[in-house]
């Protein structure tokens, strides 16, 4: 869909003058983001037509960001259409404080903020997102990945048994996903949900390339922050490392073989 074909739908939708706006802003790897303007209104629109393989039910994200907002942590959740392809939002631009390169230190607290939120969604369920893409992989007996799960499998159902450590998890927190600090404004909840916090600790340092250093700033941090032991934060993390580069193995296998 292009941008007028989008501009055209959401001026019924949302009400829009002939003056509105919409530009694109940002692509990932199946989605595409665009800054639509109307006057002193301003919202994201996110295109999701072309993500044929992550199993998200968007109806479900939508109402855990309409939460979300409510808390002061995400920008509210304005329309999704009912084959949810398009996701509409509040715009909410960048603090000018933070157009430095946000720190471990920084993420660290922000993921404690999200942990410490007192908000329920749905369990994460790794091995039945990674049985979901299995099934799209259909892979051949004795492949690699295929015994990477078996051996890890055992591991995950006990990460998600142990209910101490069981919090509201981003799960894709990027430092672009921060849009402010203090308080956090934080967009992109797409794969938010209940899971164990190490898992989400651990996402954090893959997704920003973190090296030792770094991993360690991210989990003293932390650990200063929750005032759990820093042992603790960083075995427990490391252990969790693994389950996510599986993870983000499988994802990413399921999206190439979708064409993606």
């Amino acid at each position: 869909m292009d941008t007028r074909d989008i501009l055209n739908l959401l001026h019924t939708e949302l009400g829009l003058s002939n003056d509105a706006q919409l530009r694109a802003v940002d692509s990932g790897d199946i989605n595409a983001v665009f800054h639509l303007v109307d006057g002193a209104q301003e919202y994201a629109v996110k295109w999701l037509g072309d993500d044929q393989f992550s199993g998200v039910d968007r109806f479900h994200q939508f109402v855990l960001q309409q939460q979300l907002t409510v808390k002061g942590i995400a920008p509210n959740a304005v329309w999704l259409n009912d084959d949810e392809t398009l996701w509409v939002e509040n715009w909410v631009g960048s603090d000018a404080s933070i157009q430095y390169d946000i720190s471990p230190k920084d993420l660290a607290e922000v993921l404690w903020h999200i942990h410490e939120l007192p908000i329920t969604g749905r369990p994460l369920d790794l091995i039945g997102r990674w049985e979901h893409y299995l099934k799209i992989l259909s892979l051949p007996e004795g492949n690699a990945l295929l015994e990477e799960v078996t051996a890890l499998r055992v591991r995950v159902v006990a990460s998600e048994q142990n209910q101490d450590d069981i919090v509201l998890c981003h799960n894709d927190l990027q430092a672009g996903h921060v849009l402010k600090i203090n308080p956090p404004m934080v967009i992109d909840w797409e794969y938010a949900a209940m899971g164990n916090r190490y898992f989400d600790i651990a996402s954090c340092a893959m997704i920003n390339e973190f090296d030792d250093m770094q991993n360690m700033a991210l989990c003293e941090a932390y650990a200063d922050k929750s005032g759990i032991a820093i042992n603790t934060v960083i075995e427990e993390t490391k252990r969790h490392c693994e389950i996510v580069k599986l993870t983000n193995e499988l994802w990413f296998a399921a999206l190439e073989s979708t064409g993606g």
